[in-house]
């Protein structure tokens, strides 16, 4: 584990600081503020596609891998979105701290990525939304209090025109990770969360529109978007949502009315701060961002018992809230409670944006449902209630390939790994309850991969192989498994295992249950290079049956196996007859849900062979 150098906060000089990433976030926002701030000393400036200079005496590096850990005492990282995570794990896991525009992350998975990397490079994930450090926001927060007990809260921010980089990755969802939802509606969740006291969201309802992303006259020209010189250049359609609308209720009763938009019919952007208490209610209209096309200035008005008075409020110049941000970052860096704190905050609000994009592809599948229908399950509660049940017609095109996962999916080893997670905890960590729970959030991943993760020894791995072969015998297969096996191979599939278990664990659990056979290839975990949610696992298992991905399709019940299946292209269905999370499952949008295992074989008829 490294430690932070002196000679940032914690010594007494300057924050030594490396910007990663010269987009419109990180020339406009970032790197002038940070050259012009005494608190910091830009020591380097990372970003493939630019050609230097880029600041006198500033060094220009094409890859993180040429920034020394002891060089720097903070890495500021503004590229492009898909990039975010990626980029702060690899550097916390350096042992450099980083700062992190939003989004934070694209996925949970990608969370507890960070949370990982952060505790084993004992550096500080430090990010969230410059909207927080408005001063009309602090004084929202402070009539916030006079509310009473909050019951709901609008939060809208709706530009006019404002379409960021048409045509560039923001409006490419594999780059963006989505539209305004992501872009915008992540600083409105981030504004609203301190009003909820960080309650849990329980339901979800969400609805996204595309009208006007494709449209010239949207675009957001005082962006002046122009790629770095170098870069590649992108022009394609847009695929991503102009406007969210979304509705959240949370554990304590509190609903929030969502909405982003990127572009609409009005004539100028406006921000809508509105919190309604048992007590009176506080409105903050003001324009967020760096749009020119303001509403004016910020207008705060506090009601009560009928009577509306318009509370004074600073008007700060545009982009003042980044400066204020840059002023608290020394501190944040040398607090050690800050560790844990930002990836702690980015889950809960990139599970939000999962599930309200998760309702919305439910609704858009439920007007088009040419193939599939849908229904209530009975162990979802609230308004994400809307699951697929099994698709009543096959894939197009046909497939003739079917992996699997093993555990939760083929067979029912949870009531085995949980005995056999608390020996290996008891002799290794000692007295207290095993935190199985948590470990069965994970499955689908590696176990030292979980542990890390966890924060718990390696060594665990050890005894709990060790009583996993033991009590291999107690491992049922699922009601209906085997006969859907023996269905699918009549029918001329080709079957095979991707798992997170090491491969001569699964082989020997399959061979003892009688149907080794059935599977032309069982990989484990152990077996490539990069386990579940890379997509390694399945491309490894494309590989050695000579199948292409659109033949193929992964079943599995946790989300780094939908994720792993999409990253090598292949179509992800998500099993649900096991002890998995449900709620994730489905928040992460699987193509197809099977209830159970003959619900798979609606989706594969006989391969017609040419």
């Amino acid at each position: 584990m490294s430690k932070r150098p002196t000679s940032g906060p914690t010594g007494g000089g300057p924050v030594r600081t490396v910007v990663v990433g010269l987009g419109w976030a990180g020339r406009s926002i970032w790197l002038p503020r940070l050259l012009g701030h005494p608190s910091f000393e830009v020591t380097a400036v990372v970003d493939p596609a630019v050609e230097g200079p880029v600041h006198q005496g500033v060094p220009l590096y094409a890859d993180i891998v040429e920034i020394a850990p002891d060089s720097v005492d903070l890495a500021v990282v503004a590229v492009p979105n898909h990039l975010h995570a990626e980029i702060a794990e690899r550097l916390l896991a350096k042992g450099i701290s980083v700062f992190v525009e939003k989004p934070v992350c694209l996925t949970s998975d990608e969370a507890d990525r960070l949370a990982a990397a952060e505790r084993e490079g004992g550096a500080v994930l430090l990010a969230g939304s410059a909207a927080r450090f408005r001063a009309d926001i602090g004084a929202l927060f402070e009539q916030a209090r006079s509310v009473g007990r909050i019951r709901h809260i609008d939060a809208s921010w709706v530009r006019a025109r404002g379409v960021p980089d048409a045509g560039g990755w923001f409006t490419q969802a594999q780059l963006s990770g989505g539209g305004a939802l992501v872009d915008l509606g992540w600083h409105l969740l981030d504004t609203v969360a301190p009003l909820l006291d960080s309650t849990e969201v329980e339901q979800v309802a969400g609805m996204v529109s595309s009208d006007f992303v494709n449209s010239g006259s949207a675009r957001a020209r005082w962006r002046n978007d122009e790629a770095p010189v170098g870069a590649p250049a992108l022009a394609a359609a847009a695929d991503v949502e102009d406007t969210v609308r979304g509705f959240l209720v949370t554990e304590d009763g509190v609903s929030v009315s969502l909405r982003a938009s990127w572009a609409s019919h009005e004539p100028r952007d406006v921000t809508l701060i509105h919190v309604e208490g048992s007590a009176g209610t506080t409105t903050l209209r003001c324009t967020f961002g760096f749009s020119p096309n303001r509403h004016g200035g910020s207008v705060l008005t506090h009601t009560r018992d009928g009577e509306s008075t318009e509370v004074p409020v600073a008007q700060d110049p545009i982009g003042a809230e980044y400066d204020r941000q840059l002023d608290a970052l020394p501190a944040e860096l040398a607090d050690p409670d800050s560790r844990g704190r930002a990836v702690a905050e980015a889950r809960r609000t990139i599970g939000v944006i999962e599930r309200l994009y998760a309702s919305a592809r439910g609704r858009a599948a439920q007007r088009h449902a040419t193939t599939r229908e849908y229904d209530m399950d009975p162990r979802i509660t609230g308004l994400t209630q809307d699951a697929p049940a099994a698709t009543t017609a096959p894939f197009a095109p046909p497939k003739s390939v079917v992996v699997f996962d093993l555990d939760g999916v083929i067979v029912d080893s949870t009531e085995v790994m949980r005995k056999a997670f608390s020996i290996a905890y008891a002799e290794v960590v000692g007295d207290g309850p095993a935190p199985f729970e948590e470990y069965n959030r994970h499955l689908g991943r590696y176990f030292p991969d979980i542990m890390r993760i966890m924060d718990l020894p390696l060594e665990m791995e050890e005894p709990f192989v060790r009583e996993s072969y033991r009590m291999a015998h107690l491992v049922p297969m699922f009601d209906g498994v085997p006969e859907m096996l023996h269905t699918l191979r009549e029918r001329g599939f080709r079957l095979a295992v991707a798992t997170g278990k090491s491969g001569p664990r699964a082989r020997s659990l399959l061979e003892q249950l009688g149907v080794l056979d059935l599977f032309e290839h069982v990989i484990g975990s152990d077996e490539i290079a990069r386990p579940k949610p890379a997509p390694d696992i399945v491309l490894h298992a494309l590989d050695l049956l000579g199948a292409e991905a659109h033949s193929a399709v992964m079943v599995g019940d946790a989300v780094t196996d939908l994720a792993s299946a999409r990253g090598a292209d292949v179509t992800a269905i998500a099993a649900l007859w096991g002890e998995g999370d449900t709620a994730a499952l489905l928040a992460a949008g699987p193509d197809a849900v099977l209830r159970e295992p003959g619900d798979l074989l609606a989706l594969c008829p006989a391969v017609v062979v040419d």
